[in-house]
């Protein structure tokens, strides 16, 4: 042994220690023994969180690494040890879960989309400032992008901006990823499953398609749509201006068919529009989904309304009226009145700013002895007309 022969030669146990880097106790220890010396591992005590690590492994499936979440989850349990071995337990565990959460997760074509909002900006529409959120889908395999603009992100909102992305693609993927939004899901139930929000799992199965709700504290498990969102808002609002809602839409479905899907994209270096072509996707219900978004307007005396600076016209008995104003899928508004369905017209786009059904204004001439008062259709009975020599009788009476 090369140890004791060094010895032998002269070479202090101090030297020795030196040497190999092991205590000079070692070092003596080695000198009066035959071989190495063998050292049995001690048994290993019980811990307090052996009956615990089961469900934690199972947390961390989840991708839930937050140490002070999975100690409540475990102090609920009955657990009744310390903070400290937990987090030396989960320590290594969340170094590879970083290391794996980088790499990324590729579909297959019209395998999934990415969903979620992302606020747009504050914009001066119709006159006055308006805050706007885009609610954008990309496609997993061909990152093509797909997005509508709205003022409000309420359940009624999402279901109609759904309609509006999957009429601009002509379908849906099987499956589509969300994050926790209140209009999907309302919750986890005790096996951490999302509970889906009713309307809005009615919506997903007329549709066809999978929901999925990303599983908290998992940053990049929809790292593509919210890539997106940031590659919208840079490039997208720089440098213009928009009249209303339906101005900033049509700017945005020009600029997402000319610009953003004919890039070539920084990971797949190809143009989303190019892989677009191979995306499988469930075709569209024959009917839209019956959304219940409504706003109240007011007729105007000469028979319309305006909705995103667009003048719509109503029969003219309803002048002066108030009604409710229903954007469905497909383009169109539905004028309400006490629920009663009074116009139905088509959204322009061709950028005219009034739009008139000639059946509306039938009969208008006769109307002259109609009014309108506080918003209620007043209809006065018919007046006889007579003769101007009549008239002239009662003058020459009255003389």
């Amino acid at each position: 042994m090369e140890l004791k022969r060094d010895y032998a030669n002269g070479m202090s146990v101090a030297d020795l220690a030196l040497k190999t880097g092991y205590s000079e106790k070692t070092v003596r220890k080695w000198l009066k023994s035959d071989g190495l010396p063998k050292y049995s591992r001690r048994p290993s005590r019980p811990s307090k969180l052996d009956p615990y690590k089961d469900y934690i492994m199972q947390r961390m499936s989840d991708g839930v690494f937050n140490c002070e979440l999975l100690y409540r989850e475990i102090r609920g349990q009955g657990y009744s040890g310390g903070k400290s071995i937990l987090k030396d337990f989960v320590a290594p565990f969340r170094r590879q879960f970083k290391v794996q959460a980088v790499r990324r997760f590729e579909t297959k074509p019209g395998e999934q989309m990415q969903a979620d909002w992302g606020f747009l900006g504050t914009f001066n529409l119709d006159g006055q400032q308006r805050k706007v959120w885009v609610f954008v889908i990309v496609l997993g395999y061909s990152r093509y992008l797909a997005a509508h603009c709205t003022t409000s992100m309420d359940l009624e909102s999402l279901l109609l901006s759904h309609q509006h992305v999957f009429n601009s693609v002509g379908g849906a993927c099987s499956q589509i990823v969300y994050d926790n939004m209140k209009t999907v899901t309302v919750g986890r139930d005790g096996a951490h499953r999302p509970i889906w929000q009713s309307r809005f799992l009615d919506f997903a199965l007329h549709y066809g398609f999978q929901p999925v709700a990303h599983t908290p504290y998992r940053p990049r498990s929809k790292g593509k749509v919210e890539a997106a969102i940031k590659y919208i808002k840079q490039n997208f609002c720089q440098g213009r201006s928009f009249t209303d809602l339906t101005d900033l839409n049509n700017q945005l479905q020009q600029w997402l068919h000319s610009t953003a899907n004919q890039r070539i994209h920084g990971t797949t270096g190809e143009r989303p529009y190019d892989q677009f072509q191979a995306e499988p996707l469930l075709p569209l219900p024959q009917y839209p989904f019956q959304t219940n978004v409504r706003h109240p307007r007011r007729v105007s005396r000469d028979g319309f309304f305006s909705y995103q600076g667009v003048l719509y016209s109503v029969p003219w008995p309803y002048a002066g009226t108030d009604v409710a104003i229903e954007e469905t899928a497909g383009g169109l508004i539905r004028a309400f009145w006490h629920e009663e369905n009074v116009a139905e017209h088509e959204i322009p786009n061709d950028g005219r700013r009034r739009v008139i059904d000639a059946a509306h204004q039938a009969g208008l001439p006769d109307a002259q002895r109609q009014q309108q008062a506080g918003g209620l259709r007043q209809v006065y009975p018919t007046v006889e007309q007579r003769s101007l020599s009549v008239y002239e009788m009662f003058a020459e009476v009255a003389q």
